[in-house]
């Protein structure tokens, strides 16, 4: 049976059309910039919706791979963290910059791809 509900990463591509199609034009100074801003947030809200879980998925594969245990993402960042800290692990560190640039690269597909290229 089909889901009675349009899934959330829709309803957020549309209010953020919505706005600035139907509504952007219209306002003026501060108003008009606090409906780009909202307009910037539905949009980061449907990129996190829909390719959030595919990027969470790979920096947990690569971060266990990299510290050699099994984790939540939350828990293996830190423990990357700590171990960076404290000197245990470095730029030489097999798969670590491969790593680090991956992230960075996913967190830029959501906050703001335009930052890409």
């Amino acid at each position: 049976m089909p889901s009675s509900r349009p899934p959330a990463p829709d309803i957020f591509a549309a209010i953020s059309t919505w706005l600035s199609d139907s509504l952007l034009d219209q306002l003026e100074g501060v108003t008009r910039f606090e409906c780009r801003v909202a307009i910037r947030l539905l949009q980061t809200l449907e990129r996190e919706l829909t390719l959030g879980p595919e990027i969470d998925g790979a920096e947990q594969s690569r971060l266990s791979a990299l510290l050699g245990t099994d984790g939540t993402t939350e828990d293996l960042t830190a423990q990357l963290a700590d171990g960076i800290r404290r000197g245990e692990i470095d730029a030489t560190a097999p798969g670590l910059l491969d790593h680090l640039r991956r992230s960075s690269r996913d967190a830029l597909r959501i906050n703001n791809p335009k930052w890409l290229g």
